[in-house]
């Protein structure tokens, strides 16, 4: 008597956990699959761009300058012009001067020089003659002229022979990053990978998220507990 009522009381609670646990189980199971193919899928190589699965990641939001429809902005990994790779400009990315046709960037140890967005020249700052070159962590304008910031001085840029000139006054204001309009929010750091594996742990919903997976695991190993039972009770 007691064995069929166990029965009937796993039976009920065995289709009412199974339920209650499906959609997060099929969400774990698909997610898992995917993860178990993820070079045949290329899902570290591919970014998505919709921010139906970009809203958990606001502290990656793309930083940067914006000059007309002309944008520059780094990630953890590189710098970008537009949608283009910026292989000569190592992150961090600094400051940027746009003067008429002329794109001035400063990255980590290099200045970049650009004619219509044309990489023009690509210097490392430690080869800029003077002998604190190597100090260089500043770069802005002052009536149309480049000048770079060493230490607490500033140095007018002569941009023909790509030399620092006479001390310059400090510029009135430093433009730095900021994070970019919505429209120019391309992500290149999250990758399909990482959206998955956050899927699969629940990581994506933040810790309520984390929570429910581990509901549902445990679900899972109860439903496999209760339906062994009622297959052996039945023998």
């Amino acid at each position: 008597m007691f064995k069929r009522k166990l029965r009937f009381f796993l039976h009920r609670w065995h289709r009412r956990l199974g339920l209650s646990a499906v959609l997060v189980i099929i969400m774990v199971s698909i997610t898992g699959v995917m993860l178990n193919h993820t070079g045949d899928l290329s899902l570290a190589k591919q970014y998505p761009q919709s921010s139906l699965w970009l809203w958990p990641y606001p502290d990656n939001a793309n930083m940067g300058f914006q000059f007309g429809q002309t944008v520059i902005y780094d990630t953890a990994q590189a710098v970008y012009l537009n949608d283009q790779l910026l292989a000569s400009c190592p992150p961090p990315l600094h400051n940027a001067v746009n003067l008429e046709n002329q794109l001035w960037i400063l990255c980590q140890g290099q200045l970049l020089y650009l004619e219509n967005l044309q990489l023009i020249e690509s210097i490392d700052t430690q080869l800029l003659t003077t002998s604190n070159a190597q100090n260089i962590n500043g770069l802005a304008q002052l009536n149309g002229q480049v000048i770079l910031q060493t230490a607490n001085q500033w140095y007018t840029l002569d941009t023909l022979s790509l030399m620092l000139g006479e001390p310059s006054p400090a510029p009135t204001s430093l433009s730095i990053p900021h994070i970019l309009d919505a429209k120019y929010q391309i992500n290149h750091s999250i990758s399909w990978q990482k959206v998955i594996l956050d899927l699969h742990s629940g990581r994506f919903f933040g810790d309520f998220g984390v929570y429910v997976v581990d509901l549902a695991a445990f679900i899972l190993l109860l439903l496999s507990l209760s339906g062994f039972w009622i297959w052996y009770s039945r023998r």
